[in-house]
């Protein structure tokens, strides 16, 4: 009696599962032909009946917005920025702008610095030297595809420094006598490196220059390609041809009128080119053929319905186990999933260092679900510092605005799974993760300042791997680094690599 009942109960599960199939047949159906129909075309009210537009709600631009009609409406773009940095009469602005929608795009971004100048054109981050000192009223206007934009506007101070003349001093005294004659003080040029482009054999450098004051320029830009080429540019950006593949360690200069510079180094890598094999584009299908799915689908529910049946079949056929008997057991232990470090493990990678082995355990999780997953399907590589916060941020500055600046630290533990969610979302963005010993999440887009020039690492690392070998070389930090090519996941101490990971 056990026997039919179990029998009887699946066959009930396979018509169950085939008329879920069925119902939902009719949604594909309609949702392939949306996908056929050629932009601009609208679909038949006959195809179904009754069919009713849905109000939109707005939703974060974090999260993907899907329109439940042909003719949707996105949100307006999102955009965010970070205070303003003044130096002398120089103003720059970092921050992040995206499309409120996958389906739409920032078509323009400009700002209007309030000093009566053009409004410019361009990303971030921007960059103005004012005339004079004063308070101007800064506006930045974020415009989308569908014609909806977003308008910031700031206040904003600049100063023009001065220190007194001091040469003026009476023969019968050593005290200076002050002037009251302003004298400028002149400073290096500031040099900003961002990450390099690279196209096959070609490296491409950006990145920003500004003048050490507003009495000076920049002159040029001189770049030693570490393969004994030398190109002597007026700015950036700046491309060059390699002849073979390799690491190269990069030096760019930037010349002051006045004679000052400034030199950073950055690290880029050359990858072997390999050849594809060139044959005929498939034949695209006539026009009046239909689609596959109108095969595969009803093949897919006739082997559902042959694959369950010989389930039940073969289980029927089985002997009944008895109750309470423990089931056989092959007597080998599976691999452990993704060599992910034991505790002992952890505890020897943290020792002379502030980082607690737990919160290492927390951060080596999600780089492991990041370099799994990805972000909406395409690959992408990011870092984490752990430790020595304090010294970390001395070799590092804030690359985009901050996206925990401001929250409680109860709020940004990486062992809390809500987190983590949120890290997954801006592992996107350039710069790396800023994480104190006990867990707590600084920053995240921070810019790696420190020089990397000492740094040895194999083949097949780039700049991202450098900079994270570089800031655990100077400071007592561990640093965990999830590749975009291949989702390697390398953990470093000391300027090297001490474990790797790779994701199953």
């Amino acid at each position: 009696m056990r026997r039919i009942r179990d029998t009887t109960s699946g066959l009930r599960l396979i018509i169950f599962v085939v008329y879920i199939l069925l119902l939902a047949m009719p949604a594909i159906v309609f949702a392939v032909t949306l996908d056929n129909a050629s932009p601009g075309e609208s679909v038949s009210a006959s195809v179904i009946p009754n069919v009713t537009t849905v109000p939109t709600t707005p939703v974060h631009p974090v999260f993907r917005f899907l329109a439940n009609s042909t003719n949707a409406v996105y949100p307006p773009p999102f955009l965010i920025f970070d205070t303003p940095v003044i130096e002398n009469l120089s103003c720059t602005v970092f921050g992040i702008v995206d499309p409120g929608s996958a389906n739409v795009n920032i078509t323009s971004l400009h700002i209007d610095w309030g000093d009566g100048q053009a409004p410019e054109y361009q990303g971030f981050p921007f960059r103005h030297v004012y005339s004079s000192p004063g308070t101007y009223s800064l506006s930045i206007v974020a415009v989308q595809s569908d014609g909806q934009e977003v308008t910031e506007i700031t206040k904003i101070s600049v100063n023009q420094p001065f220190i007194p003349d001091t040469t003026g001093v009476p023969s019968d005294s050593t005290t200076p006598v002050s002037t009251g004659i302003p004298v400028m003080v002149i400073s290096p040029p500031v040099l900003t490196l961002f990450e390099p482009v690279i196209d096959r054999m070609n490296g491409t450098l950006n990145g920003d220059i500004r003048a050490g004051s507003p009495g000076v320029t920049i002159d040029s830009v001189s770049i030693d390609w570490n393969d004994g080429n030398n190109t002597l540019s007026a700015d950036l950006p700046v491309t060059h041809q390699y002849s073979g593949p390799g690491i190269f360690t990069v030096t760019v200069t930037a010349n002051q009128s006045d004679g000052q510079s400034t030199t950073r180094k950055i690290t880029l890598e050359i990858k072997k080119e390999v050849p594809t094999l060139l044959g005929p584009a498939p034949p695209n299908p006539p026009p009046d053929d239909l689609p596959a799915y109108f095969f595969v689908i009803p093949l897919a529910i006739i082997g559902v319905v042959i694959v369950a049946v010989a389930i039940v079949t073969r289980q029927a056929g089985k002997p009944l186990s008895s109750p309470g008997l423990p089931k056989p057991s092959s007597g080998r232990a599976g691999p452990r999933p993704e060599s992910i470090p034991l505790p002992g493990e952890l505890e020897t990678i943290c020792s002379g260092t502030d980082v607690d082995p737990g919160v290492l355990c927390s951060v080596i999780h999600v780089a492991v679900e990041i370099a799994r997953d990805g972000h909406e399907g395409q690959a992408i590589g990011t870092a984490f510092v752990v430790g020595d916060s304090q010294n970390v941020m001395q070799y590092s500055k804030q690359f985009v605005l901050n996206p925990f600046r401001g929250h409680l630290e109860a709020e940004r533990q990486i062992a809390d799974a809500g987190i983590q969610g949120t890290i997954k979302e801006f592992a996107q963005l350039d710069g790396a993760f800023l994480i104190t010993g006990t867990g707590v999440i600084e920053s995240a887009g921070r810019c790696i300042t420190v020089d990397t020039s000492q740094v040895n690492l194999p083949g097949g690392m780039g700049s991202r791997h450098s900079s994270i070998a570089g800031i655990t070389r100077v400071t007592k930090s561990v640093g965990v680094v999830v590749s975009q090519s291949g989702g390697r996941i390398s953990i470093f101490r000391d300027g090297k690599i001490v474990y790797k990971i790779r994701p199953s």
